[in-house]
């Protein structure tokens, strides 16, 4: 495999994720302006969102799920609008079973009708939270117990359920942010937010990263248990498109890629090797090596030579 090196890209790099977030905002902030608000989240949505796919869309309406016919009686599939129905005290979209996880690392659990509220294009309010209607990846689809597929959802945390909404386009918005749509791209962030106005309280950190309010999200995913303050992108200040599969971010003890916490990784000797490298996939810890959210059993060759760091003798 040949070597490729980046040093003379990183000066080029930053000059354009500066000049695409000055390009970025100032044409979000005058569409933002130009545009009268149509409801309570405020304008259009930029022209750079992509536009939507065919998975973005509600189900279509469904008249049974297998001797289960769909109706107001006792024991029917109860619609609640959108290709959403209650079935008994849980949720389906169409026939598939909707599951949410509210606490980490325990079985998903149903969302309860009561408290559910389609707002258009698969997206729904659920208490005073916003969720999208499709799995992120492979891991969030469970079986039921009659072996029938289940989503498991994950709640768009940087989303602001209030004024949350969706356009006629089926672009997501609220009266903070825009959100564009990567679901497509599985490398990337899902959805990654746009500051409508000045941004007050955003900071863009590179390779999907951002600080808003005190905490850190990748994407509008929130980074549980980050030391904000000292919160760094391992690649630093990339623009998201430009990280490959590198997206690991660091604080001044712990390591993430992407949301997930690596566990056994230390801060201090984490790095990304350049070299031999495609996408930035590897990373070393020491002479322990990772990819994405994994530790390799055997350390990749990458990651051997790598020498542990000299401690300093006191006097």
């Amino acid at each position: 495999m040949g070597s490729t090196r980046y040093p003379s890209k990183r000066l080029g790099a930053a000059l354009a994720f500066l000049l695409g977030a000055l390009v970025t905002g100032s044409a979000v902030r005058a569409q933002d302006a130009s545009t009268p608000p149509p409801g309570p989240a405020g304008s259009a949505s930029p022209a750079a969102a992509p536009a939507p796919t065919p998975a973005s869309r509600a189900e279509p309406e469904i008249t049974h799920c297998g001797d289960t016919q769909v109706g107001t009686g006792e024991g029917m599939l109860r619609p609640l609008g959108q290709g959403f129905y209650a079935d008994g005290n849980r949720v389906r979209r169409g026939c598939t079973l909707l599951l949410q996880r509210p606490l980490k690392n325990r079985p998903p659990v149903p969302f309860a009708p009561d408290s559910f509220r389609p707002i258009g294009c698969g997206f729904f309010r659920y208490a005073t939270s916003v969720y999208w209607d499709r799995p992120l990846s492979e891991d969030d689809q469970v079986n039921e117990p009659g072996g029938q597929r289940a989503d498991v959802l994950t709640r768009v945390d940087l989303a602001d359920a209030e004024t949350f909404e969706v356009d006629a386009e089926c672009r997501p918005r609220d009266a903070r942010f825009f959100y564009l749509n990567h679901t497509e791209r599985p490398e990337l962030p899902a959805f990654v937010a746009v500051p409508r106005g000045d941004g007050q309280g955003y900071e863009e950190l590179g390779c999907g990263f951002v600080r808003y309010e005190g905490r850190v999200f990748f994407g509008t995913r929130l980074v549980e248990g980050v030391h904000a303050p000292s919160f760094t992108p391992v690649l630093g200040r990339l623009p998201y498109l430009e990280c490959g599969a590198g997206m690991y971010g660091k604080d001044k003890a712990k390591v993430w890629w992407q949301h997930q916490l690596l566990r056994g990784a230390k801060a201090k000797a984490f790095r990304i090797p350049k070299e031999e490298n495609p996408e930035f996939r590897v990373a070393c810890n020491g002479r322990r090596s990772f990819q994405l959210a994994s530790v390799d059993k055997k350390p990749n060759p990458l990651c051997r030579g790598a020498k542990k760091p000299v401690k300093k003798r006191g006097r």
